[in-house]
């Protein structure tokens, strides 16, 4: 399967439970500023100036180059550290379990066991996967300003694509193993180009048990004090061998201290702190509650299927995970939302931009009517929202073999097409990583494939109704279940041979093919284009526009001391090691020791300790610190990001947030908000002490 995403460090991970004091706190975080650790700092423009301010000491150029070059992100979702010479990297075992997910077979279910390679030739392909590393960042938004000049509606989102496409395929010219990616960043109102050293074979190195990596399941998910060993270890390699990576982190064997600063490194997924009130109100009352409905069943289905045998349990795994997470990440993003006092913050916010920008007769003319048009286009979307996201957005819902498909379909006919007019993904600059993807020797599982599609289409058929045209089309006089296990059985796309073939052959291979989910697509993609051209010309274009008249304002009353919100690119946030005080008065501490892992477990699941653990558990040093809670500013895409000391030395790595992080993707409260690692000091314990892993041990402490 591929990755998913995961709680603050992904979006996978969320509480259903309302949290604690939430109105207290925001009531009075309207009128006081947010804590000084707030912000997901770009690493070209890292305010040094305010975090000596805030620390008393910033990192120079230099420790900002080597934390860049040591930093890499996984496609897909996570962030991660190389952490040697030879390519060892750091992530999170929510962060792999994908990849051990896909080594598994039946009878071998490496998830619940975990996995160790005892040598370099043990390293398993992980299928599919990549990282990547941030070589350079160039400002393009002069270049994208300039060749979308005068264009509105989809003309404009053809344009900058076009442009974008452009300027990636030059920046990729005659450089082997190089990405190139460009970044919108103040909604628009600033353009960087992102360079990235990109690495295909990834190899299994070392994944714990699942019961450790998430011991405490879901009544200790988003919760303090935490007892998870949630790390995993991958390797880089290059031409069959291990890569050379001069830069990379050491690992701190040294215990943190309380109120120490630390700094994390990490691809923040996306962050909605910019956008307008009726933008956040058509997420509140129309997107959240649907998507809800849309987890919350889907999870239904597959603890059903789960429940059937052991079989179905280790295919269905890491897609449960998923969406238990993710219901939970909307159901925190939601509560937010609704609180009075939350909603009242983002309102007061807007006020205040509002009134400076009246006040001022020059930026009031620029900006015109943007938060009218904003309100406008958001206002149109919500007619079509849900066939965008059934036709384009998510057809299959997760199905490999449905995205075989629309890729094949799509390939064939924007390779046809001039660079500039294609869809993204299928531009020169991109379409490799599309064709790897594609190719990668994925796993299917055909029974899990037949729960999703069907899910899929039963979805699009309730909301949409059985009388819709575009339904009628998808299901002709069949069921959901019926078309799904059809479509499943007959195709052939599961064989990397047969996606090879098809993919090479182009348009002809694909118009000539009879394969049942090639036919299926081939029917309604049209459709699917006609909404994705409707939603640029009506909302996508119109947004772009006024959230840049908005962004040049911002930069003009504010500068660039607020920073961007998150776009799943390499940011550095800042704080310290802190535990906080819940408005009821209850002091939470900023640790947790081998010790409480003892006195936690009940020997039933989620709280019982797996065998390997049960067995070394009394000989380890109880006073070794376990999880760690620090006050960096962080949301989906940080899971496996390094938590660094001052010296440059990964002193964790990042998995989760506390309950009150759940409101993170709109506001930051430096009194609540906290971040959730594993620590250097309990990942070295448990490689030495439990998995007798000596040889990747000595590697780390090279």
């Amino acid at each position: 399967m591929r990755q998913k995403q995961i709680g603050p460090y992904w979006v996978r991970k969320m509480n259903v439970k309302r949290p604690f004091g939430l109105a207290a706190a925001f009531l009075a975080l309207a009128v006081a500023p947010a804590g000084a650790e707030e912000g997901m700092w770009t690493f070209d423009k890292f305010p040094s100036v305010k975090v000596k301010a805030d620390l008393g000491w910033a990192p120079d150029q230099a420790w900002l180059d080597h934390v860049r070059l040591s930093s890499a992100r996984i496609e897909g979702g996570c962030s991660s550290a190389i952490v040697s010479a030879e390519g060892l990297v750091q992530t999170n075992h929510h962060c792999v379990v994908g990849c051990v997910q896909n080594l598994s077979a039946p009878g071998n279910d490496l998830v619940v066991t975990g996995y160790l390679a005892r040598g370099r030739a043990e390293e398993r392909p992980c299928p599919g996967m990549a990282l990547q590393v941030l070589t350079d960042i160039t400002d393009i938004t002069a270049e994208i300003a300039k060749a979308t000049a005068g264009a509105t509606g989809a003309a404009l989102t053809k344009a900058r694509n076009a442009a974008e496409s452009r300027l990636q395929k030059a920046c990729m010219k005659n450089r082997e193993g190089r990405s190139c990616e460009v970044v919108s960043l103040y909604e628009g109102g600033r353009y960087n180009l992102y360079g990235y050293k990109r690495y295909e074979d990834i190899r299994l190195v070392f994944a714990p048990e699942l019961g450790t990596a998430f011991f405490g399941g879901d009544p200790d998910n988003f919760n303090f004090p935490r007892y998870c060993l949630d790390v995993g270890y991958v390797r880089l390699y290059e031409n069959g061998k291990p890569a050379s990576t001069p830069e990379h982190f050491k690992l701190r064997a040294a215990p943190l201290a309380a109120e120490e600063p630390v700094f994390v490194s990490g691809n923040p997924g996306g962050t909605s702190r910019q956008l307008t009130t009726a933008e956040l109100a058509f997420q509140r009352d129309y997107v959240l509650p649907w998507r809800l409905n849309m987890h919350a069943e889907l999870r239904g289905r597959l603890l059903a299927f789960a429940a059937l045998g052991a079989e179905e349990q280790r295919i269905a795994s890491d897609t449960l995970f998923s969406q238990e997470n993710s219901f939970k990440a909307r159901i925190g993003m939601r509560l937010a939302l609704v609180d009075p006092a939350v909603f009242g913050v983002k309102q007061a916010e807007e006020a205040d931009l509002i009134k400076r920008i009246g006040a001022d007769a020059k930026l009031k003319a620029e900006v015109g009517d943007a938060f009218g048009e904003i309100a406008r286009a958001t206002s149109a979307f919500s007619a079509f929202n849900q066939f965008y996201y059934y036709a384009e957005q998510a057809p299959g819902y997760g199905s490999e073999l449905m995205n075989f498909a629309r890729t094949l379909v799509r390939g064939a006919a924007e390779r046809a097409k001039p660079d500039g007019q294609r869809l993204p993904g299928y531009t020169d600059a991109t379409i490799g990583k599309t064709e790897a993807d594609l190719l990668a020797a994925t796993p299917v599982e055909k029974p899990l494939e037949t729960l999703l599609i069907s899910f899929w289409l039963s979805k699009t058929r309730e909301y949409l109704t059985a009388d819709d045209p575009f339904v009628r089309k998808l299901l002709g006089k069949e069921s959901p279940e019926g078309l799904a296990a059809r479509l499943v059985v007959g195709t052939k796309l599961g064989d990397r041979a047969e996606r090879a073939r098809l993919w090479k052959g182009g348009a002809k291979a694909i118009a000539d093919s009879r394969d049942p989910l090639i036919v299926f697509v081939r029917n309604w993609d049209e459709d699917a284009r006609a909404i994705r051209k409707r939603y640029e010309e009506e909302v996508d274009g119109p947004i772009v526009l006024a959230h840049q008249r908005l962004a040049k304002a911002r930069f003009a009353l504010y500068g660039d001391a607020l920073s961007p919100d998150a776009t799943f690119t390499l940011r550095l946030s800042y704080g310290r090691v802190r535990g906080w005080t819940e408005p009821s008065g209850r002091v939470v501490e900023p640790f947790t020791y081998f010790s409480g892992l003892s006195a936690r477990a009940t020997g039933a699941p989620p709280f019982k300790l797996a065998p390997s653990w049960e067995k070394r558990i009394t000989s380890l040093e109880p006073g070794t610190i376990f999880d760690v809670s620090t006050t960096n500013d962080i949301i989906g895409g940080n899971s496996g990001s390094p938590l660094i000391d001052r010296e440059g030395r990964v002193a964790g790595a990042i998995f989760d947030g506390n309950i009150h992080s759940l409101g993170g993707n709109y506001i930051y409260d430096g009194r609540l908000n906290r971040t959730v690692s594993v620590a250097s000091t309990a990942i070295l314990a448990a490689l030495s002490e439990v998995y007798g892993a000596s040889d990747l041990v000595a590697e780390l402490k090279q």
